[in-house]
């Protein structure tokens, strides 16, 4: 058996699954949806909301805009970019809209993505088609994948002279695993195509700064691996796209900058973006490096675990250097012909066995895609482990 990842010491001094309001009767796997907000940033976020209750027009008439400024640059300086040019949205999936919205289409552009991309993002290009003609290209990466460069090949490959934007995942959703962004940015870069980077997985599972990506515009969530309320997301654009971008509701600010239109979409719930800092100093008192690592750490143990206990191969280099926070693993054929859809599987694993855990249909075959974060422990994989393995008995 794999041995388990080396407990830090700095995480391993507290029950960290206490800090977190989660059903423990449930095996929990699937952070990577919708992060559970930890008790003291969800308590942040109350007094945040009773505050605006108790005096709403000085809070939302005068006072929001500092409020808000405050909080954009302590998110900024997070993700590594300035704060001039982010704004906060409720989804990396309205980001990915107010960027497709902003732009002029032409009948035959074509947009590029992996057909490893987030549905909602596939499905936000097929109202474009609709509209106004745009193409759809979708690169195929099969899998397994055995590097990274099988995503900047595939990129490169289905472009064209049509080619108008490629939008990409830096973390696919359905499969898990990292692109290499910075370098299929800088192929774009050089062949003058627009670039839409969809981070709903980036920040806090991956190490780095968005302003070196070299992108034209970035979204991404809060709500997933920062733990930060849902409703909480930014949408970030380059120098020569900021005064270009605007977001999907119009109001009384349209045209004075990309801060100033982001801060007042209409009335609002904005206590999500107001408590992101709260989120990100949460995870500080241990360490973000240490966070990546203990959860990256229990997603390539958890990867080869399940991959050795349920005989199946692996989907990406057993070494973990395509996972982030998630690993996906191949359902035993066994398993899999017991029951008539993914769907039937994953919902006999949640309504008789307690288990929280997406199963996606990949070319034919079956997957789970295991998320970890501080609240992940290895009994929650053993038990997954098998409970499957009792269903290919």
């Amino acid at each position: 058996m794999p041995e388990l990842p080396p407990v830090d010491p700095i995480l391993g001094a507290s029950d960290l699954v206490s800090l977190f309001p989660l059903d423990r009767s449930y095996t929990f796997l699937n952070h990577g949806s919708f992060g559970s907000v930890p008790y003291e940033v969800a308590a942040r976020q109350d007094e945040w909301r009773r505050e605006i209750e108790a005096r709403p027009i000085e809070m939302l008439g005068r006072r929001m805009d500092g409020l808000l400024t405050d909080a954009r640059q302590r998110v900024a300086r997070f993700v590594g970019c300035d704060a001039r040019r982010l704004g906060f949205v409720a989804n990396a999936t309205e980001g990915i809209n107010a960027v497709l919205r902003s732009l002029v289409w032409q009948s035959g552009d074509e947009i590029v993505v992996l057909d490893h991309v987030y549905n909602a993002m596939r499905q936000s290009i097929r109202r474009l088609e609709r509209a106004f003609g745009v193409v759809l290209r979708e690169a195929r990466v099969e899998l397994p994948v055995a590097s990274p460069d099988a995503f900047y090949d595939a990129v490169r490959s289905a472009c064209t002279a049509r080619t108008r934007m490629i939008l990409i995942d830096q973390v696919t959703s359905p499969t898990a695993m990292m692109v290499p962004v910075a370098a299929i940015c800088e192929f774009a870069r050089n062949r003058g195509i627009f670039t839409l980077v969809d981070g709903a997985h980036g920040p806090g599972s991956v190490g780095f700064k968005i302003d070196e990506l070299g992108c034209d515009a970035y979204t991404a969530n809060l709500h997933k691996w920062i733990c930060a309320p849902k409703g909480a997301a930014i949408l970030v654009a380059a120098d020569h796209f900021a005064s270009h971008v605007h977001p999907l509701a119009t109001s009384h600010r349209f045209g004075e900058g990309m801060e100033r239109e982001f801060d007042w979409q209409g009335t609002r719930d904005m206590t999500p973006w107001l408590t992101a800092p709260q989120a990100i100093a949460f995870f500080e008192r241990f360490g973000w490096d240490r966070v990546r690592h203990h959860n990256h750490a229990m997603a390539v143990w958890s990867q080869h675990t399940l991959c050795e206990r349920w005989g199946v191969e692996p989907l990406t280099p057993i070494d973990g250097s395509l996972l982030a926070s998630m690993a996906p693993v191949r359902v035993p054929e066994s398993v899999q012909r017991r029951f008539p859809s993914e769907v039937a599987l994953q919902a006999c694993l949640y309504d008789q066995h307690r288990i929280e855990i997406p199963v996606i249909a990949w070319g034919g075959r079956w997957h789970v895609r295991v998320s970890c974060h501080l609240h992940t422990t290895p009994a929650l994989v053993e038990r997954l482990s098998e409970v499957v393995l009792s269903l290919a008995a």
